[in-house]
């Protein structure tokens, strides 16, 4: 995905990563602690901080993402001797043919998602996602809200900086509404010395989907029991107000007589 190799190892300075996990965490330990959870997938890793968190928990995880260069940076952060941990390089539409089941959970977080592009990539990946899943498994995702940003078209978020020594950088990310896509753009600024500021600009498409397309082709693929939240912190999902959409759907139980089957 050239997006995401071009920003290479902005990406991580782009991210406040111990903000992000430590507001994450709660919700996601109750889950994996619920749920007995030891093997786990990791969709659209990135760099692996996510799967890294996963493997300090005890978990088998495999990190995939379609990035070669955030794989690069994510094995580089990982210790050479570490057991139970793999990247693996695929695309979305390559899921089924490149990852092996069952898993106890999959995790697709980070606003991934919406770079499928057509309701049938998004109706292939929920089927695959399901059947990698173990009977009883979760699947958890994690979109902005599209529901609320369609209606007010909210455009910016929060700048963030990296500040190292004598070296500032600043990124600056914005929607554009184009049609039945937002166009997702990350401006990257870096003062060079007595020249002043010099900047980059990165841009990818993606598609908006909502709470309702998600349920749909959830249901489609064999989710039945379906949990939206508004956030990692368990509020419950609000079109009008949520920041985020935060999926938790569960594969049924095996009925008696199917299992192994």
């Amino acid at each position: 995905m050239s997006f995401y190799d071009e920003l290479g190892d902005k990406y991580d300075l782009m991210i406040r990563w111990k903000t992000r996990l430590e507001r994450e965490t709660p919700f996601l330990q109750r889950l994996f602690g619920e749920n007995r959870i030891k093997r786990v997938l990791d969709l659209a890793c990135g760099t692996g901080h996510h799967a890294r968190l996963f493997h300090n928990w005890g978990c088998d995880v495999i990190g995939y993402d379609a990035s070669s260069g955030l794989l690069e940076i994510a094995r580089a952060n990982t210790p050479e001797d570490a057991e139970g941990i793999e990247f693996i390089e695929g695309t979305f539409a390559e899921l089924g043919e490149r990852i092996e089941g069952p898993f106890d959970a999959v995790l697709s977080l980070g606003n991934s998602l919406p770079h499928l592009q057509t309701r049938d990539d998004l109706r292939g990946l929920l089927s695959d996602v399901f059947t990698l899943l173990r009977p009883g498994g979760v699947f958890v995702f994690q979109n902005r809200n599209y529901d609320r940003l369609l209606r007010t078209h909210e455009r910016f978020l929060l700048p963030t900086t990296y500040r190292a020594g004598g070296n500032e950088q600043l990124y600056f990310r914005f929607n554009d509404f184009e049609g039945d896509k937002v166009r997702f753009n990350i401006v990257h600024f870096r003062r060079v010395n007595e020249a002043g500021w010099v900047h980059d600009v990165y841009s990818t498409d993606l598609t908006p989907w909502k709470q309702h397309d998600f349920e749909e082709k959830l249901r489609d693929a064999g989710f039945r029991v379906l949990d939206f939240y508004g956030d990692f912190s368990g509020t419950p999902f609000n079109a009008e107000t949520s920041q985020d959409l935060v999926g938790l759907v569960r594969k049924p139980m095996a009925k008696p007589g199917e299992e192994g089957e």
